[in-house]
């Protein structure tokens, strides 16, 4: 299966979320690879930090040219997966090749009209039953699993740690509470969305020991913090981009408190995971349990739901069935055709063959061709004669005549195929050798 992936790229995140997003998209694609697929990444940069590109209306020429480009070659394709937002799906309109989304709530929250309107053209897939718009139609639902971690850290600290954008509502102020009514420190991991409530509510309680900030979400010193953390203080939903930092903070083996009336999903367990709190008050009292928390368990509870390798071997069998769904008359297992022109008494084709592949050998009753080999290098077979052709030359198929084309380069093979008689139906094929059991 040939791939092609459009992963968000940020050079500085604002989000410990956004950044996990990041490498699991990357991680995604790397897996994908070491499965034997054929995987083209295009890396698409964000507006910034605390603006992922999903949220951006304006981009750059090079970003916009990046997209454009992929999609110019869309063809060459089984699959295209956007992991960015909907900006790259607009494209989806003008190319045959099926297009994946992947939609979490912060995306389509923001932009849920765009993602409607191209209900009939995309296929959207939700990362939880939580990131769903009753909107949108989905082709598939798989929670999102990161890779294992080293192993967990049997013995932590007593620090707590917070990672979600500093904003109003976040639960950065009941983070700050709970450490000092605890008497634990706590760090804070990531930037703010909203500077001038940072600057307020936040920033003058950060005196670097008992409240420590650390602003790249990414760095080392916030995957240590989070492995070395008595525990994560976790408040809200569990959905949206905001869960994968719990899952990563369980993956390494570090429990969770989540404060705030909702329920979590079913792999939070109380006791195993961490603590569920409605209050403050609460989240303080289960402070003081974290340390009877198994690190082991808060693994295990999030690797009995599922394993990274299940969730790749998930997505491969969702890339395959939407690929049968839009299965086109035009692919075949050597490359791909258009047709350009279809008349009575011609039709006109152009052949993309991929490197190392070859055609069937094979002749026709009604038909005669005539190739012209516009890019790349190609070996021809006419009856018994092996001809080697380049760009720029061209060789006669007449009709009744045995003839293949093969591939013997690096690159895509391009060749424009005229056909004269009577007539140019796929039907009209007779094969003599194949290399895809098509005899």
């Amino acid at each position: 299966m040939r791939i092609a992936m459009l992963l968000p790229l940020a050079d500085q995140p604002g989000t410990r979320a956004y950044a996990l997003w990041t490498t699991a998209a990357r991680e995604l694609s790397e897996a994908m690879a070491q499965r034997g697929m054929e995987v083209t990444v295009v890396e698409v940069p964000d507006g910034g930090p605390g603006l992922p590109s999903f949220r951006d209306g304006t981009r750059g020429v090079d970003t916009n040219l990046r997209i454009a480009r992929l999609f110019q070659r869309a063809n060459d394709f089984d699959i295209v997966h956007d992991l960015v937002g909907f900006a790259a799906n607009v494209y989806a309109s003008f190319v045959a090749t099926p297009v994946l989304s992947t939609v979490w709530l912060d995306m389509w929250s923001c932009a849920g009209e765009a993602y409607q309107a191209l209900n009939q053209r995309v296929y959207y897939h939700s990362p939880g039953e939580g990131d769903r718009s009753t909107s949108l139609h989905y082709a598939g639902t798989i929670p999102w699993m990161p890779r294992a971690h080293e192993p967990h850290v049997p013995n932590a600290g007593d620090t707590l740690v917070f990672a979600a954008d500093m904003i109003p509502g976040s639960g950065v102020c009941e983070a700050l509470d709970i450490a000092q009514r605890a008497g634990r420190s706590i760090v804070l991991i990531g930037t703010s969305s909203n500077p001038a409530f940072f600057t307020e509510a936040v920033a003058p309680q950060i005196d670097g020991t008992r409240v420590r900030h650390l602003v790249d979400p990414r760095c080392k010193e916030a995957d240590e913090a989070i492995e070395l953390a008595a525990g994560l203080i976790h408040a809200g939903h569990f959905d949206g981009m905001q869960q994968l930092v719990v899952i990563d903070a369980l993956s390494r083996g570090t429990p969770v408190i989540h404060v705030g009336g909702e329920d979590g999903p079913s792999w939070m367990r109380d006791g195993q995971t961490g603590f569920s709190a409605k209050t403050v008050d609460a989240a303080v009292a289960a402070v003081g349990r974290l340390a009877g928390v198994s690190r082991h368990g808060c693994r295990a509870a999030l690797e009995s739901v599922g394993t990274f390798d299940a969730f790749v071997s998930r997505v491969v069998a969702l890339y395959e069935r939407i690929c049968t769904q839009a299965r086109r008359e035009d692919r075949r297992p050597w490359g791909y055709y258009e047709v350009l022109s279809d008349e009575p008494n011609h039709k006109v084709k152009r052949l993309v063959v991929f490197p190392g592949k070859r055609l069937s050998l094979q002749r026709h009753k009604l038909r005669a061709e005539h190739w012209f080999l516009v890019d790349g290098e190609a070996a021809v077979v006419v009856d018994e004669e092996e001809i080697r052709l380049l760009s720029g030359q061209s060789v006669k198929i007449p009709k009744g005549c045995w003839h293949r084309i093969r591939n013997p380069g690096a690159q895509n093979l391009s060749v424009i195929e005229v056909q004269t008689g009577e007539y140019f139906g796929e039907d009209d094929i007779e094969r003599k050798e194949d290399d895809f059991g098509r005899v």
